[in-house]
């Protein structure tokens, strides 16, 4: 056996195999998988994206991997709207645990006034400049009977 280095993309094949190989497991171990996307996309008047939430849901956890919305329309209460509306399709599924990262030059006061805990920082980044910080919330059931 050897190891081998796959190149900046690597192989795309190969990589699925390993993908795949390990869903396989964890549906093994874990009894089975609701995994779904969740894409929310916020679009102005001309139909040009400026902003968005991309995540998944999987058994009762929603997790989230990028919040972005465009800089001249910062301040402008869109992304507290697009994390509400991911959360809200989130407990709709089922969910009742969410979970976000974020760098320190990105959004760390943001997720903690929308109500999530830091329970990790990793330091070091970026020859000691960056930290990345780990966000969960609990979801269950909130908001729901007002909307």
């Amino acid at each position: 056996m050897k190891i081998e280095v796959l190149k900046e993309s690597g192989r795309k094949e190969e990589v699925k195999v390993i993908q795949e190989r390990l869903l396989e497991f964890n549906h093994l171990q874990s009894g089975g998988s609701d995994y779904r996307e969740l894409h929310l996309l916020l679009r102005d008047e001309n139909g040009e994206i400026r902003g968005g939430l991309l995540g998944w849901t999987v058994w009762s956890w929603f997790h989230i991997d990028s919040l972005w919305v465009d800089d001249p329309i910062r301040d402008e209460g869109w992304g507290t709207r697009l994390l509400s509306a991911g959360e809200l399709e989130a407990q709709l599924r089922g969910c009742e645990v969410s979970d976000v990262d974020t760098f320190s030059f990105q959004a760390k006061a943001f997720y903690e006034k929308a109500g999530y805990l830091c329970y990790g920082t990793l330091e070091g980044i970026g020859k000691g400049r960056i930290k990345r910080y780990y966000f969960r919330k609990s979801i269950k059931g909130e908001g729901l009977e007002s909307r």
